[in-house]
C-alpha cells in the first residue's frame, strides 16, 4: 500500500544521512548540510506564525457571533417581549401546533379556547407566536 509522504519527507532524509555518503549515491565531496526549512528551532520560515494564528481565531469567533449567536439572541429576546404583550383575544400557535384565542392569562400558564368551550392550559413558554390571521366576530 503506497502513502504519500510530506515534501519536506525527502529533505529530512537528506538531512540525516551521515555525512559520508551523497544523496545520488555516488559522488566525491559530501553535500553540505542544511536544516531543513518549516521545522521548528531550525530557523525555518515560521517566524510569527502564533500571532496569526491568533488573529484567524479571533477573526473565526467574530464571523461566528455576528453570523449565529447575535442573530438567535435577537430572536430570542423578540419571543420573550412578544410573551410578555399577550392579551385576552390574541390568536395564537403553540410548540405543539395547535391553534387558539388566547382566553385567560397567568404569570406561567395561558388559557387557550381552541373550538367552542374547548379550552386547553398551556404553558406560556409553549406559545410559539402569534398566528396572522383575523378572529372572526361573533
Amino acid at each position: 500500500m503506497f502513502i504519500p509522504l510530506p515534501a519536506f519527507a525527502f529533505q529530512i532524509a537528506t538531512f540525516l544521512q551521515p555525512s559520508g555518503a551523497s544523496p545520488a549515491g555516488g559522488g566525491s565531496a559530501p553535500a553540505p548540510q542544511q536544516a531543513p526549512m518549516g521545522l521548528p528551532g531550525c530557523g525555518g520560515s515560521q517566524a510569527g506564525g502564533g500571532m496569526s494564528t491568533l488573529m484567524m481565531l479571533l477573526v473565526m469567533f467574530g464571523v461566528l457571533y455576528f453570523l449565529m449567536i447575535r442573530p438567535q439572541q435577537k430572536r430570542q429576546k423578540q419571543h420573550q417581549d412578544m410573551l410578555k404583550a399577550l392579551k385576552k383575544g390574541d390568536r395564537v400557535v403553540t410548540n405543539g401546533g395547535l391553534i387558539g384565542i388566547v382566553s385567560a392569562l397567568t404569570d406561567k400558564v395561558v388559557t387557550i379556547e381552541i373550538a367552542d368551550k374547548v379550552r386547553v392550559n398551556v404553558l406560556r413558554s409553549q406559545v410559539a407566536g402569534l398566528d396572522g390571521t383575523e378572529v372572526e366576530k361573533k
